[in-house]
This record gives C-alpha cells, sequence and structure tokens, in this order.
C-alpha cells in the first residue's frame, strides 16, 4: 500500500528543513539582532533602576532640621515643605545629628511623616520609604518597623500605576513582611537554584542596597537550604558575603553565617572544606586569637552568641592542630606531634618563639601562613632554636626545638614566662631553668611523687625489673592530675 508522502508527491526530509531554518538568518543579520536585543534590555535595567535614584544626599540634612523644627512647634504647619522637599524627607527618615534622633525611631514623628506625604502624595515617594525599611530591618525600633511597613504595604496594594520598579516591588510584596519575607526570599533563591548575590536582581532592586540589613537573614536563609551541598555552595556564599559587608570584617551576616559554617565543616563528611572555611573565616571575621574580633554583635540572640563561641573555639582547634603538624614536622619530631595534636581542643592559645628564618619558613607554609605572624614572635639572636609555647587554663606549656631540652610546665605567673608576648626575647634559653625540679618522681614503671611547676624529659623507661613507661604516659599522668584535661 502506499504512503501518503507517495500518494502526494510529498518528499520531505525533517533533518534538511531544520538545517534550511538555521540559514535562514545570515550570521551578520543574528548578530545585530542580538546585538540590538542586548541594548533593549540595558535600556530596561536602566529605566526600572532610575527609580531608585536619588541625587538630593547634600538636601536631607537641611530637610531634617526643617521637619524637627515643624514637630517642636517652631514652624506652624506642614505645608511649609515644598513638593520637591517631600521624596527628600523620605530619604531623610534614618538621618540623626547632634541630639536629635532619627525620625524613624519616633512613633509620633513618624506618623507626622505619613500626614506631611498624604498631604501630597506621590507613588515615587514609595523608594524612599522602603530604602528607610530595609535599610533598619534589624533596627530595635521595633515599633516604629511594623509601622513603617504595614504603611508600604498599604500603599503598594494600592499601587495599579505602569512604574516597571513598583509594579515589580508589588508583586515581590510577600518579601518585604517583617516577620518572615527575608527567610522567604532566602529559600525561594535556593529552590529555583538563583545565586543569592543575585537577590536584589530578583526584586529589581539596585545592587547597591545588598549591603542593607535585610538581606543578612536572605543569605542565612539560602544557607539553611543549601548546606547539604556546601560544597558547592561555599564559594557562592562567601561571594555574597563580601558583597553585603562591602568586604568589612566583622559584621553581623558575617559572624553568623561564618560561625555556622565552621561548625558544619567540624563534622567528618564536611572535613575536606576545612582549609577553605578556615581561610574565609580570617578574611571575613578575623583571627581566633584575638577575642574582640569575635566579640558578640549588638542586640546578638542568645543562640547567635553560642554559635560565635563555638565557632571561634572550633576555628582555634583547628589553627592549633595544623601549627603544631607544621611545627614538630619541620623538626622531625612525630610523637611528640601527635602527642600535642591530641589537646588542640583544650590549648586555648600559643606562640611561637624563634629566629626570623624560622618564621619566613613557616611563612612558606600555604596551611597556616596568613596565622604566623600574629602568633610568632622572632627573637634577637639568629640561633635556630624555637620555643612552641602552649595556653592550657592557668598553664603556659613549653616545647622546644631542641631534642635535649625537657618540657616545661609553668603557672602563667611564673617569672620565666612573665610578659613574654610583649618583652624583647633575646632567645629561647630564656624560658629555660636547669634548677627547677622534675615535675615528676618515678619508681621503675609507678610515679610516686609530683610537682605543679618544672620539668619533664622526652625519655621513655625501660626497667631492671623489666617494666616500661613511655614519656607520653607520664605526661598524660601529670596533666590529668593538675590541669583536669581529658587525655
Amino acid at each position: 500500500m502506499e504512503t501518503a508522502n507517495e500518494i502526494l508527491n510529498f518528499n520531505f526530509s525533517p533533518v534538511s528543513f531544520q538545517q534550511a531554518a538555521k540559514n535562514t538568518f545570515s550570521t551578520s543579520s543574528s548578530q545585530l539582532y542580538d546585538l540590538r536585543i542586548g541594548k533593549l534590555k540595558m535600556i530596561t535595567d536602566k529605566v526600572g533602576e532610575t527609580a531608585f535614584k536619588f541625587s538630593g544626599e547634600t538636601f536631607i540634612p537641611q530637610v531634617f532640621k526643617k521637619f524637627k523644627q515643624i514637630v517642636k512647634g517652631e514652624k506652624l504647619t506642614i505645608k511649609y515643605f515644598e513638593r520637591r522637599e517631600l521624596r527628600t524627607l523620605t530619604y531623610s527618615l534614618s538621618h540623626s545629628e547632634y541630639n536629635n534622633p532619627p525620625i524613624f525611631s519616633n512613633d509620633y514623628e513618624l506618623d507626622f511623616v505619613f500626614e506631611t506625604l498624604e498631604a501630597s502624595w506621590k507613588d515615587s515617594y514609595l523608594i524612599g520609604l522602603i530604602d528607610c525599611y530595609l535599610k533598619n530591618w534589624d533596627s530595635k525600633y521595633n515599633g516604629p518597623l511594623e509601622k513603617l511597613g504595614k504603611y508600604i504595604f498599604e500603599k503598594l496594594s494600592q499601587y495599579d500605576g505602569g512604574r516597571t520598579a513598583l509594579k515589580s516591588l508589588k508583586a515581590n510584596i510577600k518579601f518585604f513582611d517583617g516577620k518572615n519575607g527575608d527567610v522567604l526570599l532566602g529559600s525561594e533563591l535556593a529552590i529555583k537554584n538563583i545565586q543569592v548575590k543575585e537577590a536584589t536582581k530578583y526584586l529589581s532592586l539596585p545592587d547597591s542596597w545588598y549591603s542593607y540589613p535585610y538581606f543578612t537573614r536572605v543569605i542565612l536563609s539560602y544557607y539553611e537550604k543549601k548546606k547539604n551541598d556546601l560544597g558547592n555552595s561555599l564559594d557562592e556564599l562567601n561571594i555574597a558575603l563580601e558583597i553585603h559587608s562591602n568586604s568589612v570584617k566583622g559584621t553581623r551576616a558575617n559572624k553568623i553565617l561564618v560561625s555556622r559554617i565552621i561548625q558544619q565543616c567540624n563534622k567528618q563528611e564536611f572535613a575536606i572544606l576545612q582549609d577553605k572555611a578556615k581561610s574565609i573565616a580570617f578574611k571575613l571575621v578575623g583571627d581566633p586569637g584575638n577575642v574582640s574580633t569575635w566579640a558578640a554583635f549588638e542586640n546578638a540572640a542568645a543562640n547567635e552568641i553560642e554559635d560565635l563561641k563555638k565557632g571561634r573555639s572550633i576555628l582555634n582547634e583547628w589553627i592549633t592542630r595544623e601549627f603544631i603538624t607544621v611545627f614538630f614536622d619541620l623538626i622531625k619530631e612525630p610523637r611528640r606531634k601527635n602527642y600535642w595534636k591530641k589537646f588542640s581542643k583544650q590549648i586555648t592559645g600559643f606562640t611561637i618563639v624563634g629566629p626570623r628564618s624560622v618564621r619566613n619558613t613557616l611563612l612558606r607554609d600555604e596551611r597556616i601562613s596568613e596565622y604566623v605572624n600574629a602568633r610568632f614572635r622572632v627573637t634577637e639572636s639568629n640561633r635556630e632554636a624555637s620555643a612552641f609555647i602552649m595556653r592550657m587554663k592557668d598553664y603556659v606549656l613549653i616545647e622546644f626545638s631542641v631534642s635535649n631540652y625537657a618540657f616545661y610546665a609553668l603557672k602563667d605567673s611564673h617569672r620565666l614566662i612573665s610578659d613574654y608576648e610583649t618583652r624583647k626575647i633575646k632567645q629561647v634559653d630564656e624560658f629555660v631553668d636547669g634548677t627547677m625540679p622534675m615535675l615528676t618522681k618515678r619508681k621503675f614503671a609507678s610515679i610516686e611523687d609530683s610537682r605543679p611547676e618544672g620539668r619533664l624529659s622526652h625519655s621513655d623507661g625501660n626497667f631492671e625489673d623489666g617494666s616500661t613507661l613511655n614519656w607520653e604516659s607520664v605526661f598524660d599522668w601529670w596533666i590529668k592530675k593538675y590541669l583536669e584535661a581529658d587525655v
């Protein structure tokens, strides 16, 4: 039986047709169309962004002062404001100077702003109001913030104009809910696999607003949705935090998210990310050896304070473990390395003292290079001997690079280590006192007596009765007794 194509004498090749379609337009024509489409998109972006441009910053103090005079009764009527000043007023709500607090902080003054704007309302005022709203998202002024949000919601819901920016804000109104709008946005971006740094574009807001407090919880919410895939999202989160904080260390967002990332990377399944997390933490928050850089921020919640403490402690543990590894590898002491690594969580701080050559060697090691200068004291002498000084509870514990030097355990008030972090040090022998007693007294494989301060050798015991006692066991016994540390 003949096919339909044969009856109709219809010879059709799909492949040939597809190829012909590709050649409908010349390459030059296609490039021209792409160029024109690109220009149209650029114009659209610019037109949308112009709605947010404000050139009256220099007039804010003047309008702010005028408003305060009106509120105090020094001016008789709100009509004292000219129409061209009203938009500036919306950008003046967060301004303060001298002894005058922000307009935004006062319920009565905020109501007066609304009354002033209503007398000559223009939809463009919404931009300045939203700017204030997002800029004060985590403000301590909860009442005024809620009142401002309610006013903005009411105005946006009534808007039926054609302005691109305001139409976008109205369409995305759920993301400005003061209770959980920011969390919703972060979650939606994560679900749709839209990078969190594109959040402003997603809302059709200017990129400069990404530094506003509103976007802190957007980023945190995004992280919570993406954290199981941290290996693929960590670099992106790092970039988002840099943009959000304008590369300023120790912002609220940096501290919260970095401390959570550190805790997550402390788990075995994310351990491979520890080096990257460590570098991000140092860049965005700071060295955990500096307590002030990891201090709680204003209005921090109890769980945020606890996260900061845990994050700093874990980061300090990682850095301590790395330094112990590098230092004892450098002097080829694997047993001492393995012994002290198990205390890395309990060592609250450390300093390495030695010649410039040792510091330079440590600086060349990528694992610890960015932390070396803050933890190294250069001796005046070029003698190669160096000391690893560790702090545990109220003790200072000292290990030396010279193999025949004993280990020292001293109370932090002992004369040998007084002001060692600030005074000039000629050489590490300043921490040595051969007249000090041994920390333990042994009889065969038993420890008969001990002292709270003194020295210990790294010598194993092989006794006449056939018993043995390695130095690690002696150290463990003394540390457990006097420092009550986990061994």
